[in-house]
């Protein structure tokens, strides 16, 4: 395998893993609808940076990772639920307070980036599966892992799909906020709240039952 082709490969491989819309992506969209594309930027960026990370070991250790990350569960899954219940409940905890004090606690969380990416890293990290998913491709496209440079093309490619997708959603949410007036962003808040609550649940049910 060429090194062209493998950034092709990273680049489908990147966007099967990013494109269906799970709690992370609902999460975005919520992120560019309060924060603006300028706020939910940093998040996308961690959440891009996962992506690669287990990309990148998936490529290094293959298919090896796959039975020791199986053994972690359900903690990952039950943790990763916990979290986006604990979310949600703040997201509808702001519906409480007066449109103006919403604004501006949304711009005081807004202005701390690193605090916004490392939960954001953190949320999607928990979520062995990316890993699973990685070395299971690797299994199949061991030509990808026969050079440095096709290593290295595959894992560019997956970055590259994962952040612009992520970017889109966030981008998403932001026309959002920029369409709607304060009512609605509340409107969208509850709903974006009320839906990462159900995907918390589902995914804790999912790992214990």
């Amino acid at each position: 395998m060429d090194v062209w082709a493998a950034l092709g490969a990273g680049l489908i491989a990147g966007l099967a893993i990013a494109v269906p819309l799970g709690a992370i992506g609902v999460l975005l969209v919520r992120e560019g609808a309060t924060r603006g594309f300028a706020g939910g930027a940093a998040a996308a960026a961690a959440v891009a940076s996962v992506d690669t990370l287990y990309c990148l070991i998936a490529v290094t250790a293959g298919a090896a990772l796959s039975p020791l990350i199986a053994a972690w569960e359900p903690w990952p899954q039950v943790i990763g639920g916990a979290v986006l219940l604990v979310i949600a409940a703040r997201g509808l905890r702001q519906l409480r307070v007066t449109p103006s004090e919403s604004e501006a606690a949304s711009t005081e969380e807004g202005g701390s980036s690193w605090r916004r990416c490392a939960l954001f890293f953190v949320l999607t990290a928990v979520n062995p599966a990316t890993v699973v998913y990685f070395a299971a491709i690797m299994a199949g496209l061991s030509a990808v892992a026969a050079s440095a440079a096709t290593a290295a093309a595959f894992v560019i490619g997956v970055a590259a799909a994962s952040l612009g997708w992520q970017l889109l959603l966030v981008l998403a949410g932001a026309a959002l906020r920029w369409k709607t007036g304060g009512r609605h962003r509340r409107v969208t808040t509850a709903i974006g709240s009320a839906v990462v609550g159900v995907l918390g649940v589902v995914m804790m049910a999912g790992a214990i039952f």
